[in-house]
């Protein structure tokens, strides 16, 4: 006589002990999540934090140039590097269609390590400019002191060169490192529990079969 539970166990599918095991594989995924983000907390360190930067225009002191300024965008004045002490510079802005001048910046960088490198010269940045209405300036800077005359540019700052800027960007970079290491840590030992969950089902199996 054919029982519902022989029928059930003919159309039961059968799965191997070696198939409920969770792979190995696994680990490696779980090693590779949490490099991959050691790896890009890296990458944002060395090139994000350090990248843009642009000289714009080179000038000399007390030349004039057109420059497009607005309160919500920085024009960095930065100065070739050439061994010398850095010289004090200060900037006069005036609008190019003579509109009145609404709020006006200058930033000094005087705490603060900014360097650009370009064609194997090494530029700093000394200040920031920004007015408002938006619209073209002329600017002209000047400097006090003897010596020789240094060589400016006004252009556009890095992405990140303040100390709050970078903090907060090595602060995102170090949790980009941190949450990927702790998935990799979560998975890896989630899948090992699994693994030896099964071996003691297996183990369990083995000893009834062999009692039964």
């Amino acid at each position: 006589m054919i029982t519902l539970h022989h029928v059930a166990m003919t159309l039961s599918p059968v799965i191997t002990p070696v198939g409920l095991r969770p792979r190995r594989i696994w680990f490696t995924i779980a090693a590779l999540v949490a490099v991959g983000g050691v790896l890009a907390a890296a990458g944002v360190m060395l090139f994000v934090l350090r990248s843009g930067g642009d000289l714009g225009q080179r000038l000399t002191p007390n030349q004039v140039v057109t420059v497009y300024l607005s309160p919500a965008d920085e024009k960095m004045v930065w100065v070739k590097e050439t061994g010398q002490s850095v010289p004090d510079i200060k900037c006069d802005k005036s609008p190019v269609d003579g509109q009145e001048i609404l709020e006006s910046h200058e930033v000094h960088l005087l705490s603060e390590n900014v360097e650009l490198n370009v064609d194997n010269e090494r530029w700093r940045g000394l200040l920031t400019l920004s007015a408002g209405p938006a619209g073209r300036y002329e600017v002209s800077c000047r400097t006090s002191g003897v010596g020789p005359a240094p060589t400016l540019s006004i252009g556009d700052p890095p992405r990140f060169y303040g100390a709050r800027d970078t903090a907060l960007g090595s602060l995102a970079a170090f949790g980009l490192a941190i949450i990927s290491v702790i998935t990799g840590g979560v998975l890896a030992v989630v899948v090992a529990v699994r693994r030896g969950l099964h071996r003691v089902r297996l183990r369990q199996q083995r000893t009834d079969a062999n009692h039964g």
